[in-house]
């Protein structure tokens, strides 16, 4: 213990504690709190952006007029969040600067220190529950659907290839939903914090690795905490070395951040607090949708289909290689009711990804992904379970369909897993 106080006792260095201030601005900056407050995040986040226009017309010049609007993308590697980052490091370095020149007597910042990694362990488990309890309950990449088993495998975008193999086992899923929680467990308590900071980097630099090589759009995001992860160990940086170089290694000290008994009881209550609305509330969120997904309403034209008969304007088209003629539909639902997702492949390999529209009294609208110009409206009309006539226009030409349900069994949907594989069942897997 006396140890520890020598330590705590003696002054940084001068490069130390800028680098401390230039950390502290940034991470303050990119944690962004103001946003996880009710109601009061969701309206500043429409100025979240802000930083990022403000280099963007008012320095590097880039729009006339200027702009100051962020389109719903879903993607954080936009060039908006790329020019925030910019905007965060250059506020950063300034801000830094002066508290240099404002506060050159200073020896040390261990208290805002101490602040600074509370904060940054209990925003970093916030947002490990967040993803890792969706992945529980296998809701962030969920199963392929029959649309996605139709698909050409050379359609899928590298993202939404990686959410494939990684929607088909749910036990994966699971466990990398189990350690991201367990790590986030783990960094609330200063007892077992290393322990959980050591999970999550294993954890977090296999999922920024995907992100990286894989095209999702969250490297920027899983990067940050990385870094949270990489600071929060700074500080056993020694002891970590000398345990690895097989010399003696002192425990950490863990002095009480709060001794007065009322003091000591907030902190447990706050802490209960946090536990019970990030991982309690959300998990029962996620339960509730997990639940209602198994409750998802059918689609009547929900399937895989090929077109026995296409006629336009009257005329039937037969010719399988006309790319007017659609030879193949599929649909799958989504969760709402009447509503569905799927392709429609024109002649032998044109393939376009849709979205269907169908209300309680057969009205079919069928409009192209990311697209509000509908390409089919009509009707539908049942002909046992297994064929459908979708009669309707599209732009100025009137439509007439008959569809035949296809019932294919893909390989991927029905192979099973082997703990034993002989030569025939290896044979099989590798099949083409």
């Amino acid at each position: 213990m006396k140890n520890q106080e020598q330590q705590d006792a003696k002054p940084w260095g001068i490069g130390q504690r800028i680098a401390f201030r230039f950390i502290f601005v940034y991470f303050v900056l990119k944690m962004a709190l103001w946003s996880f407050i009710p109601v009061l995040g969701s309206y500043l986040y429409k100025f979240y952006y802000y930083p990022s226009f403000f280099v963007q017309n008012n320095i590097l010049k880039w729009h006339d007029p200027p702009r100051w609007e962020h389109p719903p993308t879903g993607s954080g590697d936009t060039l908006d969040d790329w020019m925030l980052n910019v905007a965060y490091l250059s506020v950063s370095l300034l801000i830094t600067l002066i508290w240099t020149a404002l506060d050159r007597r200073r020896q040390s910042y261990r208290q805002l220190n101490t602040v600074l990694k509370i904060g940054l362990r209990y925003y970093l488990a916030m947002i490990m529950f967040s993803y890792g309890i969706s992945k529980l309950f296998v809701l962030q990449m969920p199963y392929p659907s029959l649309a996605q088993f139709s698909t050409p495998l050379g359609e899928f975008t590298p993202m939404r290839f990686t959410w494939m193999y990684l929607g088909y086992s749910a036990p994966y899923q699971f466990f990398g939903g189990f350690m991201e929680v367990l790590g986030g467990l783990l960094i609330v308590f200063r007892r077992t914090l290393l322990l959980g900071l050591f999970v999550l980097l294993g954890v977090m630099g296999n999922v920024f690795l995907l992100n990286l090589f894989y095209g999702v759009p969250v490297k920027l995001f899983s990067f940050f905490l990385i870094l949270i992860i990489l600071y929060l160990l700074l500080e056993y940086g020694k002891r970590l070395i000398d345990f690895l170089s097989n010399r003696p290694t002192e425990p950490v000290e863990i002095p009480p951040y709060f001794d007065k008994p009322w003091q000591k009881y907030l902190r447990i209550g706050l802490k209960v607090a946090f536990l019970g609305y990030t991982f309690a509330y959300g998990f029962y969120q996620d339960y509730d949708y997990y639940k209602s997904g198994k409750e998802r309403p059918s689609l009547a034209i929900e399937g895989a289909f090929d077109v026995d008969s296409f006629k336009r304007n009257g005329e039937e088209l037969l010719s399988p290689t006309d790319t007017t003629r659609w030879n193949r539909i599929v649909v799958s639902p989504r969760r709402s009711a009447g509503s569905g997702y799927g392709h429609i492949t024109s002649g032998t390999s044109n393939f376009r990804k849709v979205n269907f529209s169908l209300d309680s009294t057969m009205n079919l609208t069928i409009k192209p992904s990311f697209d509000t110009t509908a390409i089919f409206e009509g009707r539908v009309e049942s002909r046992g379970d297994h064929q459908f006539v979708w009669q309707g226009i599209s732009g100025a030409d009137s439509l007439e369909l008959v569809l035949r349900r296809n019932e294919r069994n893909f390989r991927l949907d029905k192979q099973k897993f082997m703990w034993v594989m002989e030569q025939k069942d290896f044979l099989l897997i590798m099949a083409i």
